[in-house]
């Protein structure tokens, strides 16, 4: 049995269940080269579909993560009217911001949807066999189907999807999901945070994550009255003072950027964290405390601002908290999964998917590798290892930057081994020379990765059943001597994001670190994404190969070849 997700948004993407199993997935971004492609996710299907010999009319349903067009909007129109009533009925400028926001919101999805209906036709996808869900019940999906829990609060957050910004529900392994409330689009935190991206001179729903790491440089209290004033935490939902506050990522209020210019972009930044920080845990605690009676103390945590790993580790530290959870690829490129899992669950009533990795995507072995090394010989010198994986290690212990090209590539917004750049950890100036190599401008230092039997000795308050560890979802406070010895992992308010891995995460990967820390006495490595600003993850050998050649890596490891530009 055959279920096929399907996103059609930013950052499109396929997903293939066989049996209530992932058997692949991929985003467009990694085909086409075109960091978050969107539109209709035509290499992807046909990619999967080719892979596994499969026809359209092979697949038995098709999942797609957004409402479509025969959606009740009757409850939404009920909110939207309380939402409205709350408001200063004298100020006509928020009923014209409350218009402008729909008539965006519905404009744009409308126009996506037409792709879509003109798409599955192309493609000939049966409409019979479509469903459709919302965009925050996918989220939700995806975060609970591949988490380990029988039980979980499940909670989603990003600028908006079919009109939410946010959404909490309870799940039951039985019983599935239940949302138990949402907010509404008018009251976004991603919308916030995202226009403070912009502000401050960068991509909004691209470059949040700088602002994260800019916020430890300022002093959060300078500003947060500016942040208390655009939106807040009112004891039952987080609402937003809709004027001075617009649910936009461009259209700011003159008077906001009038208040913010007298602050530095650093305490800009550190209040905007601070702020959201607080309010995100207070909501957290207060719909942990609601559904108390239910003893349910584990969390998952979906959406694009759960990209946020700062704020994972406040809800992790909430008192009562056992574990959390957040889906790897939170974002929009995750929806494919929600939806897929949605309708597994509704058809057959499976709610689990579980998810041990993320390595969905293509692979190579040595034979194709080598045909495709050929055609670069000019330009590259070659040489194959019985073991790669000791000549990966000599190479990092001579301090070389290595290209780490293994097995299938995985999925989400994370390079987790298999399309990585690894370096050591005692070179606090590489954040400067990589980074600049690289063409990225970052705030946050690069991310450590370690091995499950040395993690107790470099973060505070480790322990083995963390969920968030191996996909690097999350920060965590270093100890004073991991601190010490590895600069240019840890940040300047003294945490890491760290990657923790066990052998059976990714066995080569797992070697190299293992040997690695064995070898030099280092607790960890640098792992970075395989790839420069502005462009996805490498995909292919040839997207290896040309990093190489463009000098962004000293060594290209891939498969058993070590490869060197000429």
């Amino acid at each position: 049995m055959y279920i096929l997700g399907l996103h059609n948004d930013e950052d499109s993407g396929v997903c293939l269940l066989k049996n209530g199993k992932i058997i692949d997935i991929i985003n467009e971004e990694r085909l086409t080269r075109k960091k978050l492609q969107g539109g209709f996710p035509s290499k992807s299907l046909s990619y999967i579909l080719k892979k596994n010999k499969l026809k359209i009319d092979d697949i038995d349903y098709f999942a797609y993560g957004w409402h479509g067009r025969k959606h009740d909007y009757s409850n939404y129109f009920k909110k939207l009217l309380n939402r409205v009533l709350s408001c200063n009925l004298k100020n006509k400028k928020i009923y014209n911001l409350i218009f402008e926001r729909l008539r965006v919101e519905f404009t744009r999805d409308n126009a996506t949807y037409k792709k879509f209906f003109s798409s599955i036709k192309k493609y000939k996808i049966p409409l019979d066999k479509t469903f459709f869900y919302d965009h925050h019940a996918s989220h939700a999906w995806s975060a609970f189907s591949c988490s380990p829990f029988n039980k979980a609060l499940v909670f989603t957050m990003d600028a908006r999807g079919d009109l939410k910004s946010a959404s909490v529900s309870i799940a039951d392994k039985k019983k599935g999901l239940k949302e138990l409330t949402n907010n509404l689009s008018f009251d976004s935190l991603g919308f916030l945070y995202g226009q403070i991206t912009y502000y401050l001179g960068y991509k909004p729903h691209r470059h949040e994550g700088k602002i994260t790491g800019l916020a430890a440089y300022g002093n959060p209290f300078k500003t947060i009255h500016i942040f208390k004033k655009l939106i807040n935490w009112d004891g039952k939902k987080i609402v937003s003072n809709l004027g001075y506050y617009r649910p936009f990522f461009t259209n700011l209020n003159p008077g906001l950027v009038k208040d913010l210019r007298k602050y530095s972009r650093e305490d800009i930044a550190a209040g905007l964290q601070y702020h959201c920080e607080n309010i995100i845990v207070k909501f957290v605690k207060y719909w942990i405390k609601k559904v108390n009676q239910k003893n349910i103390n584990s969390i998952c945590l979906a959406g694009g601002l759960f990209a946020n790993v700062k704020i994972n580790q406040k809800i992790r530290e909430i008192k009562g908290v056992s574990n959390i959870f957040v889906f790897p690829h939170m974002g929009d490129g995750g929806l494919t999964v929600g939806a897929a899992a949605n309708l597994n669950f509704n058809i057959f009533k499976k709610s689990k998917i579980h998810l041990k990795n993320v390595n969905y995507g293509p692979s190579y072995n040595d034979k194709q590798i080598k045909k495709h090394l050929k055609k670069y010989k000019k330009k590259i010198l070659i040489k194959k290892f019985k073991n790669i994986k000791n000549i990966v290690v000599e190479k990092l212990i001579n301090k070389k930057v290595v290209g780490f090209f293994q097995g299938r590539m995985e999925f989400g917004p994370r390079a987790l081994g298999s399309r990585s750049i690894l370096f050591h950890t005692k070179d606090k100036s590489v954040n400067d020379w990589l980074n600049k190599r690289l063409r990225r401008t970052e705030f946050m230092p690069f991310a450590p990765v370690t091995t499950e039997k040395l993690a107790s000795k470099c973060f505070e308050g480790w322990n083995k059943f963390d969920l968030c560890a191996p996909f690097m979802t999350r920060t965590f406070k270093c100890k004073k001597e991991f601190s010490k010895e590895n600069p240019a992992v840890v940040h300047i308010d003294g945490t890491a994001r760290p990657q923790v891995i066990k052998r059976n995460f990714n066995k080569i990967y797992f070697e190299v670190v293992r040997l690695y820390c064995k070898k030099t006495g280092n607790k960890s490595l640098i792992n970075t994404s395989f790839n420069q600003h502005e462009e996805p993850i490498v995909c292919t050998p040839e997207d290896a190969i040309n990093s190489l050649i463009m000098n962004n890596v000293d060594y290209l490891a891939i498969g058993n070849y070590l490869v060197e530009k000429k």
